[in-house]
């Protein structure tokens, strides 16, 4: 035990002494979490700054003050031109989406809510799905706002008043509308009438500020089901790149020792194979041990993430570290030079990184693309830490992931110790 901790302080002193393998060993792993915990900071905000198109064809009363609205908000970057301009602009990806007012828009209710005939028109790009769900909610947002401008104009209502008394009539006159039916329908037309000519206009506009309708706000507290902070989500990822890094970083430093005769010169002393390897693997576990201090702490320190449940996140973290110990011995036996290593282990974590959910939270994945990820062990990494951080485990429901990742480490481990073996007879 002792020779194999003194060829792991050897290769940590191998290790540092190397300003590359510090960068992509624990300079990568940081600048990953900076960029997506600033990212994520400000996820449940929605979009900002979506470049929509209006068209405004009615140029109205209404009009104008929809489009006011929609200025206003501060997650749209309005740009007013024609209704040709801005769906070719939506055509070329220039803007996220189209909105046409057509002429009529503001003619009172019948037009806002025609549906044979609809006044308001949205032209979308198809690749932005999910902008453009989040538009139909502030565009119905700035309607009702401009439509309360109109509740509290009694001289429109009275208006609109009179428009519903004659439609009644013709309804009456022309589809044989029932005589009480129709008295029904316009004695509340007259009742609302008499109360727009009897009531003060300061009076009816503060009644819609809030004074007519008031309300308490409640607090509850909900059971939470999802992360705390944004950060949350990216963490484990943060943490399994880190560990690819270092698992790619020894797996080349073998063959780097294969190629330049120090490994076979270490056989000539009294240290067996078994030494050797071990000296590999307690290496790469206490490195994979410090980026998971480094990242921890910034973590909290920046990011000002809450960590869950903290008795269950050093065996996550342990089971996974040794996952990809195991693996790092299977990815130094892909070939017999650094450059061939390097390019085959780096492509294989790539593909387990894409499958496993490292470059897109497996919270964020397709179904289908999740049920492909159960054959990467990064799956089972970033599955069992957010166990911990954030999903609320339990130890009996730690016990699967954990599990898998142990065997995993042990299968990759055992594969390439023997297949080390050929390559040296």
């Amino acid at each position: 035990m002792n020779k194999a901790l003194l060829l792991a302080v050897k290769d940590l002193r191998v290790l540092l002494s190397d300003k590359g393998n510090i960068f992509w060993v624990f300079g990568f792993p940081v600048l990953f979490a900076l960029f997506f915990g600033a990212i994520y900071s400000s996820a449940g905000e929605g979009p900002s700054g979506m470049k929509i198109a209006i068209a405004d064809e009615d140029n109205s009363e209404y009009s104008n003050s929809y489009v006011s609205k929609l200025e206003s908000n501060d997650a749209l970057d309005i740009i007013c031109m024609s209704r040709d301009e801005a769906i070719d602009h939506v055509r070329k990806g220039k803007v996220s989406a189209a909105v046409v007012l057509k002429k009529g828009i503001g003619d009172g209710f019948e037009a806002l809510f025609d549906n044979d005939d609809p006044k308001l028109e949205i032209a979308s790009d198809p690749s932005r799905r999910m902008e453009s769900g989040y538009l139909q909610g502030l565009l119905v947002k700035a309607q009702f706002e401009a439509l309360s401008n109109k509740f509290t104009d009694t001289k429109w209502m009275k208006g609109q008043i009179d428009l519903w008394r004659d439609d009644i009539n013709k309804a009456g006159d022309a589809n044989g509308l029932d005589t009480d039916q129709a008295k029904l329908y316009l004695d509340v037309i007259d009742s609302l009438d008499t109360l727009m000519t009897d009531v003060n206009q300061a009076d009816f506009q503060d009644g819609f500020d809030g004074d007519m309708l008031s309300f308490a706000k409640l607090d509850v507290n909900r059971e939470r089901e999802g992360p705390i902070a944004p950060f949350q989500i990216t963490f484990p990822q943060v943490l399994l790149w880190g560990f690819m890094g270092c698992t790619a970083t020894f797996a080349i430093s073998i063959v780097k020792e294969r190629t330049s005769g120090t490994f076979d010169r270490l056989r000539i002393g009294p240290i067996g194979r078994v030494h050797i390897l071990g000296g590999k693997g307690l290496a790469c576990f206490f490195t994979c041990i410090l980026i998971m201090c480094i990242l921890t702490v910034g973590a909290k320190a920046i990011f000002k993430m809450p960590m869950g449940n903290r008795v269950l996140f050093v065996p996550a973290a342990l089971c996974t570290i040794l996952c990809f110990v195991g693996l790092m011995m299977f990815i130094c036996t892909l070939g017999r030079t650094e450059q061939s290593v390097g390019a085959a282990g780096w492509a294989m974590l790539m593909i387990m990184g894409m499958l496993g959910g490292a470059m897109m939270p497996l919270a964020f994945m397709p179904s289908w693309m999740r049920s492909f990820s159960h054959i990467s062990p990064v799956k089972w990494g970033i599955y069992a830490l957010e166990g911990a951080v954030w999903r609320n485990f339990t130890l009996a429901e730690m016990i699967g992931p954990c599990s898998i990742l142990l065997t995993i480490g042990i299968v990759f481990f055992s594969l390439g110790v023997v297949m080390l073996r050929k390559q040296e007879s």
